[in-house]
């Protein structure tokens, strides 16, 4: 009978701290000053939040977007005039400055983008970059000879690569170097990027082609002697260049302002992706809050793409939105999830990304007829 009771005490013992210890963990886990938090993984989706149209029966595109102003910056594709938009789409001014005159340019204009800093608007050709006031007058014109010569069809088709050092009122651009945008440069160069440096008004070559600093790529075999296409996001405000290329499973983040020292590099994983179909990275977008969205291109195979022909002429595996994904990279660590590009945007057409994690993309057209104007949406990236 003592052994019992003994045994009986304890057993109740245990039991009262077993309780008393849930108690607490309850007590914690109610406590709405408590420093814990969930570090649960969330899962990222994009929502449809806006959208606008640009009455227009020439085909337009949108390069940039002002936040304080609240306004868009695009170029028409035919006439090449500059025109600026409110942000339903509403045509505010129509500018051509193409010509011979004090305040036009001559060359074909690779880049457009708003001077956030400064004020006015920055064109940039293979030649030379000008600087507009509001006005639409050239405050500053710069005179170059880039190493490469690009040239774009249409105009335009991406924003200046400019950054400032800290408390420096000059700007720093790149000449040769627009992400996804193949620039010719080959071995015999043993840098990436050519930039422009205000203070000594002379090109120069930033970021050595240094593999143990780059991100991993696999080398085209179709052009061995050339360097890999980047596909690149700037950060200007914090001064760091967010490097990937089109064929490549890592990212690494660069100091401009500090002679564009590594700071790290992350790597990720496809899960579809086959050189062999022409598959490549296409965007990488900085959804802010260290979360950056890599959009990349699955491709297809030959026999798929034969298959597709002789059912439709008219198809290009490139064009189909359900061939693209998202990557998501937070903090340098990629989630497990990848997000499907959303079937109802065309993905070889603008991806323009704006503040408060959104993005803005041109909706696939599916009538028989040209259009008198153009329609766009805006997602916004969210976690459940």
């Amino acid at each position: 009978m003592k052994t019992w009771t003994v045994s009986k005490i304890s057993i109740f013992g245990v039991k009262a701290v077993v309780l008393a210890l849930c108690f607490f963990c309850l007590a914690c886990g109610g406590n709405n000053n408590s420093e814990s938090a969930d570090t649960s993984p969330k899962e990222f989706y994009l929502e449809k939040v806006d959208s606008l149209r640009v009455d227009r029966e020439t085909d337009v595109r949108i390069l940039d977007y002002h936040p304080a102003k609240k306004q868009f910056l695009a170029v028409d594709k035919i006439s090449g005039e500059f025109l600026v938009l409110d942000s339903k789409g509403v045509i505010l001014e129509e500018v051509l400055r193409r010509g011979e005159g004090p305040n036009e340019i001559n060359t074909n204009v690779l880049a457009l983008s708003f001077n956030q800093e400064e004020g006015g608007y920055l064109a940039q050709s293979s030649l030379e970059q000008l600087w507009f006031d509001d006005a639409w007058e050239v405050k500053e014109r710069i005179k170059f000879a880039s190493y490469s010569t690009i040239y774009f069809y249409s105009g335009p088709q991406k924003r200046v690569p400019y950054y400032r050092p800290n408390n420096d009122s000059s700007f720093y651009f790149f000449t040769n170097f627009f992400s996804g945008v193949p620039n010719g440069v080959g071995a015999e160069i043993a840098s990436l990027i050519e930039q422009y440096n205000p203070h000594s008004q002379e090109l120069e070559w930033v970021l050595p082609c240094d593999l143990e600093q780059l991100p991993v790529f696999e080398i085209d075999e179709k052009n061995k002697d050339k360097k890999p296409t980047a596909v690149y996001s700037l950060d200007r405000k914090e001064g760091r260049l967010y490097l990937t290329f089109e064929r490549s499973t890592e990212m690494g983040v660069y100091h401009m302002t500090n002679d564009f020292a590594l700071i790290e590099k992350s790597g990720f994983k496809h899960k579809s992706f086959y050189p062999s179909y022409n598959a490549k990275n296409i965007s990488l977008i900085d959804f802010g809050q260290d979360i950056f969205g890599l959009l990349y291109y699955k491709g297809l195979s030959e026999a798929a793409t034969a298959s597709r022909k002789e059912s439709d002429p008219g198809n290009f595996p490139f064009m189909d939105p359900a061939l693209y994904q998202f990557i998501f990279i937070n903090e340098g660590i990629q989630r497990d999830e990848e997000i499907a590009f959303p079937t109802g945007s065309d993905p070889r057409a603008e991806i323009l990304s704006l503040p408060n994690s959104r993005l803005l993309l041109r909706d696939k057209y599916t009538g028989d007829v040209e259009p008198d104007y153009h329609t766009y949406s805006i997602y916004k990236l969210k976690a459940r």
